[in-house]
């Protein structure tokens, strides 16, 4: 039988609110909304059975706060024409799990816009195609990051993740190849500045004192000038920048900081391990670790910042002991898990009965299925995906 360690199953405090327990569902996109960008009914079903999985933290997938620019031609897009769609997928997951916290994380593409979207770059090297981004266009993304936000308020949802990690438009905006001359480049505190100014406008426009705010960052891209280096013609990795991010997201507020590195689609190993390099995930301990030792203070009502580590699934039943020692040892508080989820959405619930869930294989389907713009799910364990992955057509 399977032996969940104690503190996987404790509640811990997450930013203003407490988990049930110490696992998080990361954001996987299914790439499954309806035209416009409203969650589907099989959206609504996928995040129904997430629920009864009993996660303590769940994230939503990738959400555009714009319809004009998506990294997937079937993305969520959180606006209010699709508020309705919002509201019943959260109600599913909460129905599902009451105790769990529910976030919905927000995003701009940026560089990934795709699914014939235009991209955009915040710099004139962007790649091939892609829009230039304005003064004006900036503060305007800025604005629906927020309104997105006091939107996910509305559906129920307990708070809100932004997006500045695997190359888009949130980590592009922090990296030192930002070398833009206006007010949102070149210096740390114009790269910056997109957080600065969000978080606190967020928090005075709530309604609940306790909506949580946080962010998914990119350690180390693994780019020239990328995050995680020192300077814009820089590869090797140098944390500076990103540690001295986790203290200014710790002073501004936030009530968590998700842990994760890489590029999906150009170091993609980084980002999600596979068999052949699965120790890539003592990395992941290693920046969750850095983030922690960071924060060596409270923001004067005792609150720290929840850390989260990623890379999680690669581990298969191992997770479970190496999960709990990391949170023992404090090198994080809670355990990321994203291909798992969609190879077992029931995981920890599974588990906590002592049930063997159905583990991830690291086999890249869910990634094949994402670069063929078609739903995406676990092509391993799940007939649907299995055959949309070989014909295109699902069963």
């Amino acid at each position: 039988m399977i032996e969940v360690p104690d503190i996987l199953r404790s509640p811990a405090p997450f930013g203003r609110r407490k988990a049930p327990n110490r696992f998080l569902s990361q954001p996987m996109e299914g790439n499954d909304g309806e035209h416009g960008g409203c969650p589907s009914g099989r959206t609504v079903s996928r995040y129904a059975a997430l629920g009864r999985g009993n996660w303590g933290v769940g994230v939503v997938e990738a959400a555009s706060v714009v319809p004009d620019c998506l990294a997937r031609v079937n993305q969520l897009v959180l606006e209010r024409k699709n508020l309705d769609g919002f509201k019943r997928l959260v109600g599913a997951y909460k129905e599902a799990n009451p105790d769990g916290l529910l976030l919905i994380q927000i995003t701009h593409s940026g560089r990934k816009g795709s699914g014939g979207t235009v991209p955009t770059t915040l710099t004139a090297d962007g790649p091939s195609g892609a829009r230039l981004l304005s003064t004006a266009d900036i503060e305007d993304i800025k604005r629906r990051f927020v309104a997105a936000s006091l939107l996910a308020e509305e559906t129920g949802a307990d708070g809100i993740d932004f997006k500045m990690c695997h190359g888009y438009f949130g980590a592009e905006m922090l990296r030192p190849s930002n070398t833009r001359t206006d007010g949102w480049g070149g210096s740390w505190e114009n790269r910056t500045r997109f957080l600065a100014e969000s978080i606190p406008e967020i928090r005075a426009a709530a309604h609940h004192a306790d909506f949580l705010v946080g962010v998914r960052v990119s350690m180390y891209e693994g780019i020239r000038g990328g995050c995680g280096t020192a300077a814009p013609d820089e590869i090797i990795e140098d944390l500076s920048e990103m540690t001295r991010l986790a203290v200014l997201l710790h002073r501004l507020g936030a009530d968590y900081i998700n842990v994760s590195a890489g590029i999906p689609g150009e170091t993609s190993e980084i980002t999600r391990p596979v068999q052949q390099s699965r120790w890539f995930y003592q990395q992941h301990a290693r920046y969750s670790k850095l983030v922690k030792d960071s924060l060596c203070g409270t923001d004067g009502t005792g609150r720290r910042p929840a850390v989260v580590q990623s890379a999680f699934s690669v581990l298969k039943a191992e997770a479970l002991s190496l999960a709990a020692e990391f949170i023992e040892r404090g090198y994080t508080d809670f355990a990321g898990f994203g291909r798992q989820q969609f190879a077992d959405p029931e995981t920890p619930a599974k588990l906590m009965r002592g049930e063997e869930p159905l583990w991830c294989v690291a086999c890249s389907g869910c990634t094949r299925l994402m670069v063929k713009q078609v739903n995406d799910g676990c092509s391993f364990h799940d007939s649907y995906y299995k055959e949309l992955l070989s014909t295109g057509k699902g069963s």
